[in-house]
């Protein structure tokens, strides 16, 4: 942590969540799963992009438990672009 404190790609974020990382202490998640959702389109859409081959990849489960949610999470988010 000391070496990312110090770059750019530094968020306080980080330290905010480290001590629950450090412990294994998942219980409480913090994380939408509309955002789990956005972050699989856009590796989905990078891999392709960059000529990997995704034919073998399932997210199916995991697009059918997120499904709908994206729109109901972002709050104040009119599209993904913005």
């Amino acid at each position: 942590m000391a070496i990312l404190r110090a770059s750019a790609l530094h968020a306080p974020t980080f330290d905010k969540k480290l001590a629950k990382e450090l412990a294994d202490d998942y219980a409480n998640p913090n994380f939408p799963t509309a955002h789990l959702r956005k972050d699989l389109q856009l590796f989905l859409q990078a891999a392709s992009g960059a000529g990997l081959n995704c034919d073998d990849l399932d997210y199916s489960a995991l697009h059918r438990l997120t499904a709908g949610t994206l729109t109901r999470s972002i709050s104040g988010a009119r599209s993904l672009r913005d």
